[in-house]
């Protein structure tokens, strides 16, 4: 059966019922974790990237850790009905933010709709391999629909913001000058952190001033070409230049000891940069850097279908939300393009006339 907490009273409440397996045979009933591991391993075997995989196992383990506290009973995967998973995101949507990592505070904020809907996807994503491949005889996802939710548009750094953000490092440290030049990188070019961190010396090209990606390096899996500007190109190469004077790597970005930068070392750094830059934390992270070259690279005139090209986006639709909208741009827009005001006034008074 699925239970929830009572708002008003604090205890548990039934809402639903365990589903019948008098109807499965016994022989074909599989444990959470066995069914789990069958959809984990087809997944690794058609080659899900690592970050993948990862999230899938953690979005089972939040999965399975709501499930062994409200319906403690279920044991096969066949007694999962689509109750449980409405209950599930109901749960989410209303669960406090870092309520589950021990070492943080938990706050009054919910988690974010992107995140219940992330961790619904693994969930959609899971339970329509098991129904393919006969492991579940009805899917218990197929009529839950993806949660609604507002899209708000992102604050992006500005350009007098990221002034006082590169300012930030002593570049008179390796580490200073690794980061700033990172940062230089990633809002030049508009690449992903985990694209950025992989960069060896032989994927830059100082002729064509151009980052050559292969695929296995992208998200999409092709490879793509990135051109960056003098002074970033110039700033790589120096730094190109100390890493073989000091560390026996091929890798761009290192750590003091001579090892790959940790994506979530650097995001800590960031948040060091920002405070003293007096920037809001919020609007400081690696991928703030990639919205900050979209929507700078759309603003300067650039062309959203060269722009797809040079992210990467799968969609043009991914691309298109960061065309700047906000009322004063459409004003100028209008001001600027506005047929009447290209006639002009005094072509329409001499017509009337």
């Amino acid at each position: 059966m699925v239970m929830s907490a009572d708002p008003r009273k604090g205890r548990r409440i039934v809402k639903g019922r365990t589903r019948d397996l008098q109807q499965v045979p016994s022989e074909n009933m599989v444990t959470l974790d066995h069914a789990f591991q069958i959809f984990y391993s087809s997944k690794k075997a058609e080659g899900m990237r690592e970050r993948t995989l990862e999230e899938y196992v953690n979005g089972w383990r939040y999965f399975r850790e709501w499930l062994n506290q409200y319906d403690p009973e279920i044991r096969f995967i066949q007694q999962i009905g689509a109750e449980h998973l409405r209950s599930y995101v109901d749960y989410m949507a209303n669960k406090r933010k870092y309520s589950e990592v021990p070492c943080r505070m938990q706050t009054e904020e919910t988690l974010s709709p992107y995140t219940v809907a992330f961790r619904l996807r693994i969930l959609r994503t899971m339970f329509n391999f098991l129904h393919r491949e006969n492991i579940i005889g009805d899917n218990p996802i197929s009529n839950i629909k993806q949660p609604r939710f507002d899209h708000k548009e992102k604050d992006t750094l500005t350009e007098e913001q990221l002034e006082r953000l590169l300012a930030a490092p002593d570049t008179s440290t390796y580490a200073g000058f690794r980061d700033r030049t990172l940062m230089m990188l990633l809002a030049d070019g508009g690449f992903r952190i985990h694209e950025a961190l992989r960069l060896k010396a032989e994927n830059i090209d100082p002729k064509t001033r151009c980052v050559h990606l292969p695929g296995w390096m992208n998200k999409n899996r092709k490879p793509r070409m990135v051109p960056v500007s003098v002074h970033v190109l110039r700033e790589v190469l120096r730094l190109i230049d100390e890493n073989q004077r000091y560390f026996n790597s091929d890798y761009i970005f290192l750590s003091n000891y001579g090892e790959p930068l940790k994506a979530d070392h650097f995001r800590k750094r960031l948040k060091l940069y920002a405070k003293a830059a007096g920037i809001p934390s919020e609007l400081v992270s690696p991928h703030r850097f990639r919205s900050f070259f979209c929507r700078q690279f759309l603003m300067n005139g650039g062309d959203l279908f060269t722009l797809q090209r040079i992210v990467a986006h799968a969609s043009i639709e991914t691309t298109r939300r960061y065309v700047p909208m906000n009322d004063e741009m459409i004003r100028q827009q209008h001001e600027h393009f506005s047929p009447i005001s290209r006639m002009g006034w005094s072509r329409i008074n001499k017509r009337r006339l």
